[in-house]
């Protein structure tokens, strides 16, 4: 099917070599014209030269009959060469100057007709050479050139045979003429063919090269409105290929300019891992990381990268997007998540989130973790008494106790009311015990700025024990030794003991 379909498809090309569509083939004539034009002006001012000249040479004819016939022949070709130069200003289309070609070509096949009747050197050189200027030198259509060729061959042969003919020698003639028409034909067709596949391969070329431009342009365009930073990137030498504004805007003017100045804005195991994921899986999404600039500048970016050929270079397309306003607000929605906002201690979730990973700690390490439960004593009467002001303003003092007191592994939080909680990871309970008692220590002897009178806290202190895997156990029993405090008079830390329930330790 293919075979057929092949043999069947028209011809680009007619036999004469031309475009076979009429409207390519205008296509080719006209955008050809004015070279086609400036040709035929020196075609016809070269005739008219050559045929001045040769007014010389036919003077050796003076006094003989054939000198009138000779001298007009002559001027005739002259007076068409002229007349045809100045009307070429007029041509604006190649029909117009093809039939201008034919129609000078009339007359001067004629006037070389009567030329070569003596049979001189001269007169057998205009036969064989009087064609291939029309072959060769004249651009008609394939058409109008073979027939002036073969019209002037004809005519050139009769007048030279027309004063003496000799039988032998015009069939020779005869033979040597229609082979140089022969040769000539195939001489144009091949350069018709020639000229006309040069010139579509030019076209062809100059197509590609504008779309090649309008993609770049759209490219650019494109580049241009993306509101993120875009960058592509040379993958063997990591040079900065292109760059939109908001990249050039992010990374700043200097590291888009060809050099591969990016790599240093990424740590290297990151810039590692980048790679690797590009040379698997050819794209990333989401890729997170961190970069760095010389100021000292951190932000945190999100990538999406896909590897391209741009142009004839393997490179990375990689759009930016920076999320450091985003991973900033994450941080601090999880920051106030996790924070009792009236004290800026850890909340009452956070406690327990906290206390759930280091039981698991002590357990698997076997280091000893201790809870220690803090109240404020007379709480509820310094409200009363003073105002929900005062007692906030007690709350936050001792928070400011506990941050001063603990250090950076312990963590202290308000789980509720004016109940607070310590953490105590590697300590143990005579540690606690210790720490517990300064913070009540501390907190006696600091009386508030505006009231005559100074708050005492109770506290309870137990240790987990082996095997338990929630805080809930050691909590409760810190409670309990808290309620014992309570109490005994308020103002003591209590330990909860092994044996007969919480032990007085009392401080």
């Amino acid at each position: 099917m293919q075979a057929v379909t092949s043999s069947s498809a028209p011809r680009p090309f007619t036999p004469g070599g031309e475009f076979r569509a009429p409207g390519l083939e205008a296509k080719y004539r006209a955008e050809r014209l004015p070279e086609t034009l400036r040709h035929v002006r020196l075609a016809f001012l070269g005739a008219f030269g050559v045929n001045v000249l040769f007014y010389l040479s036919d003077w050796r004819f003076y006094g003989q009959p054939h000198f009138p016939a000779a001298l007009a022949a002559r001027t005739a070709i002259v007076a068409a060469s002229l007349l045809c130069l100045g009307l070429t200003g007029r041509v604006r289309a190649f029909p117009q100057l093809d039939r201008l070609c034919a129609g000078w070509s009339v007359p001067v096949i004629a006037a070389g007709a009567i030329l070569v009747t003596p049979h001189t050197d001269v007169a057998l050189f205009i036969i064989f050479v009087l064609p291939v200027i029309f072959y060769l030198a004249l651009p008609m259509s394939f058409s109008r050139t073979l027939a002036a060729g073969l019209g002037c061959s004809a005519a050139t042969l009769a007048g030279y045979l027309s004063q003496a003919p000799v039988r032998d020698t015009a069939v020779g003639l005869g033979l040597a003429m229609l082979t140089e028409n022969v040769v000539l034909a195939l001489l144009l067709i091949r350069a018709n063919r020639l000229q006309r596949l040069a010139w579509d391969a030019t076209r062809a070329a100059r197509a590609a090269g504008e779309g090649l431009a309008q993609h770049r342009q759209a490219l650019q365009t494109v580049l241009q409105a993306v509101p993120a930073p875009l960058v592509i990137v040379a993958r063997d030498s990591r040079r900065v290929l292109q760059s939109n504004d908001a990249a050039r805007a992010f990374f700043g003017e200097a590291a888009c300019q060809g050099r591969p100045a990016l790599d240093s804005f990424f740590d290297r195991r990151e810039l590692a891992r980048l790679a690797g994921r590009l040379r698997d899986r050819g794209h990333v999404e989401e890729f997170e990381t961190r970069l760095s600039w010389p100021d000292g500048t951190v932000r945190d970016v999100l990538l999406a990268a896909t590897r391209i050929v741009f142009g004839s270079v393997e490179a990375v397309v990689a759009i930016v997007m920076d999320i450091t306003g985003r991973k900033e607000m994450e941080a601090h929605l999880q920051l106030l998540a996790n924070t009792d906002p009236l004290t800026g201690l850890a909340n009452r979730a956070r406690f327990f989130a906290a206390a759930a990973a280091a039981i698991r700690r002590t357990q698997r390490e076997g280091r000893p973790l201790s809870v220690v439960m803090l109240d404020l004593d007379h709480f509820k009467a310094i409200n009363d008494t003073h105002g929900p002001e005062a007692g906030d303003a007690f709350l936050k003092a001792l928070a400011g106790l506990c941050r001063d007191l603990l250090r950076g592994q312990y963590l202290a939080a308000r789980i509720g009311g004016e109940e607070f909680a310590l953490l105590l990871p590697d300590t143990d309970t005579a540690g606690a015990l210790a720490l517990a008692d300064r913070l009540r220590l501390a907190t006696a002897g600091r009386p508030l700025a505006g009231l005559d009178q100074t708050v005492t806290l109770s506290a309870g202190v137990s240790e987990v024990r082996a095997g338990e895997t929630t805080v809930d156990a050691v909590l409760s029993r810190a409670d309990q030794a808290l309620y014992a405090a309570k109490h005994a008079g308020r103002n003591h830390v209590l330990v909860y003991g092994d044996l007969l329930g919480p032990d007085a330790l009392k401080n």
